[in-house]
């Protein structure tokens, strides 16, 4: 199977512009879905009491702008030309590095119930990015 994968991944190029619509939409939706979802969320993933539970509240809220811009810049960055859409692809990966830092902090801590499923959009967004950094096509 994982020569298959690796046959797959040689075989084929992706496209920036797909890419970038992929990932822009997906931290758009995180964007809006963070405020929305904040109060379910923080209850399913932390084990605090109320107030660091209001805390993480507005903390997801606080955040959620941060997901809509860099959403909305790699969105409206599709049709860019292939080194600038290298570049911003490296800069999105590089900025992942201490993201999976946090995120693996946060699944070892006693006071989250967070794990690998959890993080899969990420995972999928860096994949996509990684693939695409390394592979591209304009």
């Amino acid at each position: 199977m994982y020569n298959c994968v690796i046959l797959i991944v040689n075989k084929f190029n992706m496209k920036t512009k797909l890419t970038f619509t992929i990932i822009g939409i997906i931290m758009i939706i995180q964007s809006i879905a963070y405020p929305l979802f904040s109060d379910i969320a923080v209850e399913m993933m932390f084990n605090v009491g109320e107030e660091a539970k209001n805390v993480l509240i507005l903390f997801q809220i606080a955040v959620a702008p941060m997901f809509f811009m860099v959403g909305l810049m790699l969105f409206l960055s599709r049709n860019t030309d292939l080194k600038t859409a290298k570049n911003l692809l490296l800069a999105f990966l590089i900025a992942y590095v201490p993201a999976f830092i946090g995120f693996y902090n946060l699944s070892a801590s006693p006071l989250t119930n967070v794990g690998i499923p959890d993080f899969i959009p990420d995972i999928v967004m860096c994949g996509l990015a990684l693939f695409t950094y390394l592979k591209p096509k304009s």
